[in-house]
């Protein structure tokens, strides 16, 4: 019934309903307790929490920050330098180099077996040797452990799981963030701070939510955020009114909206309740009332009274950083 429903929506109304869809269960990629040891043999927990010690001790004694947020910071930091590598073209094997490779358009992948659940093979060739080069865009986040590449979608869906594996134990406490425009982070709820705080892996930007619409100048319709327990619009948190895309464009109706995204949180929190192993039925029902009904309503009361205020509190580079200057500017997010 709702996929007969969504055929019936415009082009634009289809595409966002189809991708939250789509993206409900997305953190169940997350949970896996052999992946989180294989996060733990992988990456260099030694210097990372050497590193922690560092910041801990330059921690001001009044910060509201607590062990588990530097923890984040430093994640963020060794990602980006030490970890994951971004990759606006691959370089030719042959003459190591990516100047003179060019693209050649992309495929779906049509293997039979795809443990690494590769979605599309970009292909290029080198002009100086006409080599021909795959670099197939891989979607399982413990197979990026070892590629170690990517852009953006590759490198939160790196972080996440390394995320997860590093401060959220079993509780809902991480959860990926999607924007229309082509753009994923993701966030992590602070106990020091007491409120979910933005993440930006590519970028190793930490509680800046106006990175985007401030910095890079970006125009955004709609963000969404995905937990294990219930999804939620977070536009109003990410898009100023300067940068906030007409919806009406997209979609027809922004009550028909959150009456989906309410019946999809429905069908999580029933999945929910028939997870628990408590034993009796009111145990199960308090449980869903308190882990989650009240979690989701104290967020969408915190959004509702949330004023976006066109100001950041760190000194960044104008612009996006990651990607060629021409990627940058072709999508809106130079900072001009």
């Amino acid at each position: 019934m709702m996929s007969y429903r969504l055929r019936k929506l415009p082009q634009n109304a289809r595409q966002l309903y189809e991708t939250i869809l789509g993206m409900s269960n997305i953190m169940d990629k997350y949970k896996d307790p052999l992946d989180m040891n294989t996060v733990l043999d992988t990456i260099d927990l030694a210097s990372i929490y050497e590193n922690v010690d560092k910041r801990e001790r330059e921690n001001g004694p009044h910060s509201e920050l607590q062990y588990d947020d530097l923890v984040v910071k430093e994640l963020l930091h060794y990602f980006k330098n030490s970890f994951f590598k971004w990759v606006n073209k691959p370089e030719c094997p042959l003459c190591h180099s990516e100047s003179n490779v060019v693209g050649l358009g992309g495929s779906r992948f049509s293997g039979s077996s795809n443990p690494d659940q590769v979605s599309v093979v970009e292909n290029y060739q080198c002009r100086e040797c006409n080599s021909r080069i795959q670099f197939p865009r891989v979607n399982n986040p413990v197979s990026l452990l070892k590629t170690r590449r990517g852009r953006c979608g590759e490198w939160v869906n790196c972080f996440t799981l390394i995320l997860r594996a590093m401060i959220a134990e079993d509780r809902d406490r991480v959860r990926y963030v999607w924007n229309m425009e082509d753009h994923v982070w993701c966030e992590y709820y602070s106990y020091g701070l007491k409120r979910w705080v933005h993440l930006d892996p590519c970028e190793a930007v930490f509680d800046e939510p106006l990175l985007y619409c401030n910095n890079w100048n970006k125009k955004m319709s709609f963000v969404i955020g995905y937990n294990d327990n219930y999804i939620i619009d977070l536009s109003s948190k990410y898009i100023t009114d300067s940068n906030q895309i007409d919806k009406s464009t997209i979609i027809p109706s922004l009550k028909q909206l959150s009456r989906f995204i309410n019946a999809i949180n429905c069908n999580k929190l029933l999945r929910y309740y028939k997870c628990l192993d408590t034993a009796s039925q009111d145990e199960k029902l308090t449980k869903c009332y308190n882990d989650v009904i009240v979690v989701l309503n104290r967020e969408l009361l915190q959004l509702k009274d949330h004023k976006v205020t066109p100001t950041m509190t760190q000194e960044l580079p104008k612009g996006r950083q990651t990607g060629s200057s021409e990627w940058t500017k072709e999508r809106g997010e130079d900072g001009n």
